[in-house]
């Protein structure tokens, strides 16, 4: 069994776009020389999917993750952005898995990384999610950035 990541965008009218993984891994590596124009000075939501392969084939989608992208008024990744969100998910994962930092004495609790992380994702409806895990499974076909 073999599984493979997807990427998706959504634009401000709903248009879902496949991105390649080597596109994005461009885009983070040198934003300036990878823009997306069409994205210019806007958020986009975005869909990693991880589907399962059975024979080269889409079996199952076995995890969904929803981020935020900024991109400036020229199209650019806000790369810095989005490494802190993904820092701060990180960071929030590992606290839970711990238990937290915070003892039962204190007071204070240093919620930035969650705040952070936060701001980085979204939730879809029930129907833009069956269009997603479509999508992710090749049942529909996306238009290629």
């Amino acid at each position: 069994m073999t599984y493979s990541p997807r990427k998706f965008l959504l634009s401000a009218d709903g248009t879902l776009y496949r991105l390649a993984g080597a596109t994005f891994a461009r885009m983070l590596d040198d934003p300036d020389r990878h823009p997306l124009e069409q994205f210019a000075g806007q958020r986009v939501r975005m869909v990693e999917a991880v589907v399962e392969l059975h024979e080269g084939r889409p079996r199952a989608v076995v995890r969904l993750v929803y981020q935020m992208l900024g991109f400036d008024g020229a199209g650019r990744l806000d790369r810095d952005a989005f490494l802190r969100q993904n820092v701060a998910l990180a960071e929030l994962a590992v606290s839970r898995a711990l238990g937290g930092s915070a003892g039962k004495d204190q007071a204070i609790v240093d919620a930035s990384s969650r705040f952070l992380a936060q701001g980085g994702g979204w939730q879809p409806s029930p129907s833009l999610e069956r269009d997603i895990l479509r999508a992710a499974l090749g049942e529909v076909t996306c238009q290629r950035l």
